[in-house]
C-alpha cells in the first residue's frame, strides 16, 4: 500500500511538471514568435545622435502601425505571462477563482483611487486611434515641442532640439500640432528699395526657385518650387516682397536657409538691392535753388557789414 501510494504521489508529480513544462513551453513558443514578427514589421529605434549623419535633412518617420506594434506587443506579453502564471498555479492545486476575483476588486479600486491614471491611459488609446503622431514626428503640444522618440500606454516621450527630453502624459494633452505631414509650406519677406522693379524680382526669384529644383540633392524635396508670392506692403523706404515654396516635411527650415544663400548673390547681380535702415532725406530741384539763392543772399549781405566795419577801423 505504501508503494502504491508513493507511486501514485510520484505520478501526480510528473502530471503536475507536465502541465507546467507544457505552459511554460507554450509560452516560450508564442513569445518567440510574436518577437521575431513584431520585429520584422517595427524594428528597434536606434537613437539618433547629433552628427550622426552628414545630412540633418535626413528624416526617419516610421508608420502607423510600426508606432502602435511595440505598445501592443508589451500588452499581449503582459497577458500571456498573467495567463502562464495562472496556469501554473492551477497545476501546483491552488484555487485561482479567488485570485481573480480578487485581482478585479484590486483593478476597480485602483480604477477609482487613480482617475489621473486612468484618464491618461484613456485619453492615450483615442490620441493613438486617432493617429495624431508616430515615432519620428515633429510635433507641438502648446507648451513643449519635440521629435517623438516614445510611446507608452500612458506618456509620450518628446525629444527636443537641444537634446532635452519632455515625457507628457496623455491626459495633460489638449491639441497636438503635428508638422511631419504630407507637406509644409513656407512664407517668407524681403524688403527692396522701392524703386525696385518688381517684374525684375518676379524672374531672379524664378530662376532660383527652378535652380534649386534642379538640385540633385535638394530638387527632390521641393512639391512646389520658389517663387515670388506677390508684393505683401510699400512703406516709407521699402518694398516687401513675399516668397514661399512646398516642400516634403521634415526641415524645411534648411530649405529656406538654402534659398536665402542663392537668392542674396543672384539679386546683387541683378542689380536689386535689399532696403536699408537707414533714412535718406531727398530734396527736389526747386528747394536746392532756392537753398542756393538763399546762400547767395546770405554771401551778399555779409559783404557790406564787413566793408563798413573796416571803414570804422581806418
Amino acid at each position: 500500500m505504501l508503494v502504491q501510494h508513493d507511486t501514485a504521489g510520484a505520478i501526480g508529480w510528473i502530471v503536475i511538471l507536465e502541465r507546467i513544462s507544457l505552459a511554460v513551453v507554450a509560452s516560450w513558443v508564442i513569445c518567440s514568435f510574436l518577437w521575431k514578427s513584431f520585429e520584422a514589421f517595427a524594428p528597434t529605434a536606434r537613437l539618433a545622435l547629433p552628427g550622426d549623419s552628414e545630412d540633418d535633412t535626413v528624416v526617419h518617420q516610421q508608420s502607423r502601425i510600426s508606432t502602435i506594434l511595440p505598445l501592443v506587443r508589451n500588452l499581449i506579453f503582459g497577458g500571456i505571462f498573467a495567463v502562464t502564471s495562472l496556469v501554473i498555479l492551477s497545476a501546483l492545486g491552488i484555487n485561482i477563482a479567488p485570485l481573480i476575483a480578487g485581482f478585479g476588486v484590486l483593478g476597480l479600486a485602483l480604477s477609482f483611487g487613480s482617475q489621473t491614471l486612468v484618464k491618461d491611459v484613456v485619453s492615450g488609446i483615442f490620441f493613438i486611434a486617432d493617429d495624431a503622431f508616430r515615432v519620428g514626428e515633429y510635433v507641438d503640444t502648446g507648451k513643449l515641442k519635440g521629435t517623438v522618440e516614445r510611446i507608452s500606454l500612458r506618456s509620450l516621450r518628446l525629444r527636443h532640439q537641444n537634446g532635452q527630453i519632455h515625457t507628457i502624459p496623455y491626459g495633460q494633452l489638449q491639441a497636438v500640432t503635428n508638422f511631419s505631414r504630407d507637406w509644409s509650406t513656407v512664407k517668407f519677406e524681403l524688403k527692396f528699395e522701392r524703386d525696385a522693379d518688381p517684374e525684375k524680382i518676379r524672374k531672379t526669384i524664378k530662376k532660383v526657385g527652378l535652380a534649386m529644383l534642379e538640385d540633385p540633392e535638394i530638387g527632390g524635396e521641393f512639391l512646389v518650387p520658389l517663387k515670388m508670392q506677390g508684393i505683401q506692403d510699400v512703406t516709407e523706404n521699402s518694398l516687401v516682397v513675399r516668397l514661399k515654396f512646398t516642400a516634403r516635411p521634415g526641415n524645411p527650415s534648411i530649405l529656406q536657409r538654402e534659398s536665402m544663400k542663392r537668392l542674396l548673390p543672384a539679386l546683387r547681380e541683378a542689380g536689386l538691392d535689399l532696403a536699408s535702415n537707414a533714412v535718406t532725406v531727398r530734396s527736389g530741384a526747386a528747394g536746392a535753388a532756392e537753398a542756393e539763392a538763399a546762400a547767395a543772399n546770405l554771401a551778399l549781405a555779409k559783404k557790406p557789414a564787413a566793408a563798413e566795419t573796416a571803414e570804422a577801423e581806418g
